[in-house]
């Protein structure tokens, strides 16, 4: 297999005048759904009761683990799989969002609390960026799939 293209979900279309499908969209809106209802329902059992936003924390973190995990997974499935406009694109788009991060981090910083908004922001970052790394890695685990034309590779 060659590198991972840039994105499989427009490149396998082929026509890059007409780059959308029915089905591609009609994946997305409902992938969107589910990860805006799985959203919506933490937030109402998880409450920010407490000074760190746990819940926008957990769930932008989960969905970088899950983003990593469907990248491989996708790219195994083959381009005519709607596997990543459904989980990557529509769950985890919206399951994730950065724009509750930033509100959250200004909240902490409106009610001085600048070191702990700065923490958040920069655990975010670190914690979703380890997530993807695991997730990508634990799925090319499973899958045994392999990027050939990357170093070290085989």
């Amino acid at each position: 297999m060659a590198h991972l293209p840039i994105d499989p979900d427009i490149e396998s279309v082929g026509d890059p005048l007409h780059p959308f499908q029915l089905s591609v969209l009609a994946t997305v809106f409902i992938g969107g759904c589910a990860g805006g209802l799985v959203r919506y329902l933490l937030s109402q059992h998880w409450p920010a009761t407490h000074l760190f936003p746990w819940a926008v924390f957990t769930v932008n973190v989960a969905g970088a683990f899950v983003l990593g995990a469907v990248v491989v997974a996708s790219e195994v499935a083959g381009p005519s799989s709607h596997l990543r406009p459904l989980i990557g694109t529509g769950f985890c788009g919206a399951l994730t969002t950065f724009s509750s991060l930033v509100v959250a981090a200004d909240e902490l910083a409106a009610h001085g609390h600048a070191g702990l908004a700065a923490t958040y922001v920069l655990a975010s970052v670190a914690a979703g960026v380890a997530a993807a790394w695991l997730g990508l890695t634990l799925c090319r685990r499973i899958t045994g799939w392999r990027d050939e034309a990357a170093p070290g590779a085989g």
